[in-house]
C-alpha cells in the first residue's frame, strides 16, 4: 500500500521497520482530531500490516479516547520534542570535534551505539523480538553510513572517537536522531561539545533551528536539553498495534 493522507491523519507503510523486524510495518500519524470516518478508515488500513506504530501528536484527549476504546494497542511511549532557535555560533567549540556526512562504515561509532541506549518504546513492547529492540539503534546509525543526508558530530580524544550526533537537515531545521557518547566518558561535557560544533555547522549550512525528541522516562536526557537551552514544543503519545 502506498501512503495516504488526509487533513488530520497520515498513513504511512514503513520500508524500513517492515526489512528490520520481519512484520509488516506501518505507522499513523494523527495531526489533529480524527471523527468517526477517519477512526474507521485508520482501522481498515491497520489490518493490512502485522505492526503498526500509532501517534497522537499533542497527546489530544479525543485521539487517545477512541484509540483505546476501538483498537488493541498498547501505550509505549510519551515522546517529548524539544526545539531551539539558533542566533549565534557557540563561541566554545573544541578543534577534537568535527561534521561530515557521507561517512564510510565505522566500527568505533557503532560500539559507542552498542553501549549506549537504553531508553526506547521498543524496549516497552513484548510482542517484539527482544533482540531487534535491543540493537534498533545500532541499525539505526548503520543504516546512516554511506548517506549524503544523514550527519555525524564527532567528538575525538586522542584520535579516539568517544561520543557522536547522528543528525539530519530538512529545509530551514535540522532533526537530532540520536546522540551517544562513550560510557567512559559520560559526565565529561562530551554531549555539550557535541552540540556546540552542531550546532556551528548548521548555522554555517543556514539553518536556525534544532528539533530532537525524547521519552519522558528519560529523565538525564532532558535536563541535558533543557541545560542546552531548548524549549518545549510538543507531547507526542505513541501506541503500537500488533495484529493478532
Amino acid at each position: 500500500m502506498k501512503l495516504m493522507s488526509s487533513k488530520n491523519y497520515e498513513l504511512i507503510p514503513l520500508e524500513w521497520d517492515t526489512a528490520y523486524f520481519g512484520l509488516s510495518s506501518a505507522k499513523v500519524n494523527l495531526r489533529g482530531v480524527v471523527e468517526m470516518r477517519g477512526q474507521e478508515e485508520i482501522i481498515e488500513f491497520c489490518k493490512n500490516y502485522d505492526f503498526v506504530t500509532i501517534a497522537n501528536n499533542d497527546n489530544l484527549k479525543e485521539n487517545n479516547y477512541w484509540i483505546g476504546n476501538m483498537t488493541n494497542s498498547f501505550l509505549t511511549d510519551v515522546n517529548i520534542q524539544l526545539i531551539k532557535f539558533l542566533v549565534d555560533k557557540p563561541k566554545n567549540v573544541l578543534e577534537n570535534t568535527y561534521v561530515v556526512n557521507n561517512l564510510a562504515r565505522n566500527e568505533r561509532i557503532l560500539e559507542i551505539a552498542r553501549g549506549t541506549f537504553n531508553h526506547s518504546r521498543f524496549f516497552n513492547d513484548p510482542k517484539l523480538p527482544h533482540q531487534k529492540a535491543k540493537n534498533i539503534y545500532v541499525h539505526w546509525t548503520e543504516s546512516a553510513f554511506s548517506k549524503d543526508n544523514k550527519y555525524f558530530a564527532i567528538a575525538e580524544k586522542e584520535g579516539n572517537i568517544i561520543g557522536y550526533i547522528l543528525f539530519s537537515i530538512h529545509e530551514d531545521t535540522s532533526v537530532i536522531e540520536l546522540i551517544a557518547v562513550d560510557e567512559r566518558y559520560q559526565g565529561q561535557r562530551v554531549g555539550r561539545t557535541l552540540v556546540n560544533r552542531m550546532e556551528s555547522y548548521v548555522i554555517d549550512v543556514g539553518t536556525r533551528k534544532i528539533k530532537v525528541g525524547t521519552q519522558v522516562n528519560n529523565i538525564s536526557a532532558i535536563q541535558f536539553y533543557f541545560a542546552m537551552r531548548f524549549k518545549y514544543m510538543s507531547t507526542t503519545s505513541i501506541y503500537h498495534l500488533h495484529r493478532k
